[in-house]
């Protein structure tokens, strides 16, 4: 929606910058001086309504691994995203608003996990997420 001024189009609501956190955590194997924890799929909601998917990927850390993807938010106040893996412990997504100062406003977060306790095991763990923004906390964080 826009409302339209002499000579210049303005959104309703002011581009808002939005943020994915996504979480993979898996307990350090005393043995090993470094754990194999990574994604099968990760999806997350781009800025233009569009799903963006990363696949397949492994990354070798001590203890979790953990990123960050900013995008604007979508025209419709979605913040939706999915994340699989099969050698992660749990794995986690937290979705929210970047405030004007650059702070971080948490709309939304969600966590699962696998309840095996053998440290090896491949057992796949998924999480979804999805949260509709209120207009009022898009103009608060503008």
């Amino acid at each position: 929606m826009t409302s339209c001024k002499d000579k210049n189009a303005e959104p309703d609501f002011p581009l808002t910058k939005a943020y994915y956190a996504f979480r993979a955590f898996n307990p350090t194997n005393p043995s090993q001086p470094r754990n194999e924890v990574g994604f099968d799929t990760l999806t997350y909601r781009a800025e233009d309504g569009s799903t963006r998917v990363l696949s397949n990927r492994s990354i070798f850390f001590t203890n979790d691994y953990d990123t960050t993807i900013y995008v604007n938010v979508p025209a419709d106040r979605i913040l939706e995203g999915y994340l699989s893996s099969s050698k992660a412990q749990s794995v986690s997504i937290e979705v929210g608003l970047i405030d004007k100062s650059g702070a971080k406003q948490k709309q939304g977060y969600n966590l699962a996990g696998i309840n095996s306790q053998n440290l090896n095991a491949s057992t796949l763990v998924k999480v979804s997420l999805r949260r509709q923004v209120s207009a009022m906390d898009i103009r608060e964080a503008n």
